[in-house]
């Protein structure tokens, strides 16, 4: 609207026509010299009936008069404001229908859950709940009764037998059926789709496999990745945040989502806008567990809250990270490579490498008949030899990595952003080693832990053989602009503790 305005008011007065002009600095006058019309040699009027025609025109002039405020409304930007009102508005009164919390809830054990083996006879969408399951249900019932009180409830529920068992177990456990007025069966919040069968080893081979590619991206045959299921779970809540919910006849306080345990992740993902690197840093909540989100008038969002969700906790995340110390050395036969390498790329010259290459071939004539190429002055270079780039590269690698040791930060959500930039922020957060725990045991192994020899700190590597030696650097290099800029995803230990709007533009 605001070009708009511009454009009908650009030139302000000037860009009005001459009749435009004259009746607005005096309508009266204007009405005089209009209404006197065209004079007859005697001097009367050309009217037929004088006041008739008086009254017509000073209608007329009065409709111009009003149009021309119109126009200096646009131009003043008036209308631009007026509409932006109504919009905040309309978004208020959507943000009113919308329920007062929305629980995510992970469904019961499942076969699938203690027997992997069954996914080569049975198709995941049909596996049910084990008896532990079922028991989990009803307790998980009994909790949800006390969370919704009298509220009237809008449930979401993924298609699969096991979150539907969830479901009916839940009404089995004292969840209040009665106050239950919709429950939407929605496809879009199944689980991950692994393949319509999954062999024997699969899944360990799958999981090497995923350590390299990244949880995010990783799709394995006829399957989908989480990538693609975070689009249809995003779509999923964009509908029923802006369509579903707002559109029913009746108010929900408790809108309840039964699904899986990487389709709450992603969810989460999406609400709060996680980067990818985050969302790899979360676990899954345990079965039939939940994480509430309650919602914030004043801001318009919703906000995870960690008091009425079970267990009383943010999302449990942990990464894993090398901590590169000023006192620990690299390898002699590492620093003489680096250099070598270094000294070669500076000088071209040649003659640095024949040596080396010469007894490579010595090597190789030994073992086979078939030697490799000489290196010639001034020639392309065989071999690794043809990327000096990346070779260097990879000889600082691992040199950072010859000179770290591994370990695992905790509670990852609750560090202030950008994440990878606060090394305060990793006190009191970091156990040794990469080997999972519990969050309780690693909880308890940090605050048993002796004091961390911070002054002894060079650097913190957050991506270990994943990034380039190159890609580092250019993370870790510091600037105030960098800490201070706004990130669209929440920040979980600021003001604005896990915080979202559907029809809220960020910027970063």
């Amino acid at each position: 609207m605001a070009s708009s305005s511009r454009a009908c008011g650009s030139g302000g007065d000037d860009a009005l026509s001459p009749a435009f002009r004259e009746v607005s600095s005096d309508p009266g006058s204007a009405l005089e010299s209009v209404g006197g019309g065209r004079r007859t040699g005697s001097g009367s009027p050309a009217f037929s009936d004088a006041e008739s025609g008086r009254t017509g025109i000073k209608g007329a002039v009065s409709q111009s008069a009003a149009l021309f405020e119109i126009l200096r409304g646009l131009q003043a930007g008036e209308m631009d404001r007026a509409l932006e009102e109504v919009s905040r508005r309309q978004q208020y009164l959507r943000w009113q229908r919308l329920p007062d919390q929305v629980v995510l809830l992970r469904h019961g054990q499942s076969e699938g859950n203690i027997d992997r083996n069954i996914y080569t006879s049975k198709g995941d969408a049909h596996l049910e709940l084990t008896p532990k399951g079922l028991q989990q249900a009803r307790a998980a019932g009994a909790r949800l009764r006390d969370l919704v009180g009298t509220d009237a409830v809008f449930v979401v529920v993924s298609p699969f037998e096991r979150t539907l068992q969830t479901l009916l177990g839940l009404y089995q456990g004292g969840f209040p059926e009665s106050q239950v007025g919709v429950v939407h069966v929605s496809s879009q919040i199944r689980e991950q789709e692994f393949g319509n069968f999954q062999s024997v080893g699969l899944h360990e081979a799958a999981r090497a496999e995923q350590a390299v590619v990244g949880r995010f991206y990783y799709r394995r045959p006829n399957a989908e990745s989480s990538a693609d299921v975070y689009d249809r779970v995003g779509s999923f809540w964009t509908e029923l945040i802006s369509d579903i919910l707002p559109r029913q006849d009746v108010h929900y306080g408790t809108c309840l989502v039964v699904t899986h345990g990487l389709t709450m992740r992603l969810m989460l993902m999406k609400i709060f806008q996680w980067s990818v690197e985050t969302f790899e840093t979360v676990w899954n909540v345990e079965n039939c567990n939940h994480i509430t989100l309650r919602k914030d008038m004043d801001q318009m969002v919703y906000k995870l809250c960690p008091e009425s969700s079970f267990p009383k906790q943010l999302p449990w995340a942990t990464r894993p990270i090398w901590v590169v110390f000023k006192t620990k050395k690299a390898s002699a036969a590492t620093e003489e490579k680096l250099a070598l390498l270094k000294r070669f790329k500076a000088s071209k010259d040649w003659g640095i490498l024949r040596d080396q290459e010469a007894e490579s071939m010595h090597n190789s004539t030994r073992e086979s008949e078939d030697p490799a190429p000489p290196i010639h002055a001034h020639s392309e270079v065989h071999g690794h030899w043809l990327e000096i780039d990346r070779a260097i590269d990879e000889t600082e690698n691992r040199r950072i990595r010859e000179r770290a040791e591994p370990f695992t930060v905790l509670d990852y959500l609750t560090i202030p952003q950008p994440r990878t930039m606060q090394q305060e922020g990793l006190r009191g957060r970091l156990i040794r080693g990469h080997a999972p725990r519990s969050r309780e045991a690693a909880l308890k192994e940090a605050m048993e832990a002796e004091p961390f020899p911070w002054e002894d700190v060079e650097m913190v590597d957050w991506w270990g053989n994943l990034m380039s030696y190159q890609g580092k650097t250019l993370r870790t290099q510091t600037s105030p602009h960098r800490r201070l800029v706004r990130h669209l995803s929440a920040d979980a230990q600021s003001g604005d503790e896990g915080q979202y709007s559907p029809f809220r533009r960020g910027s970063c």
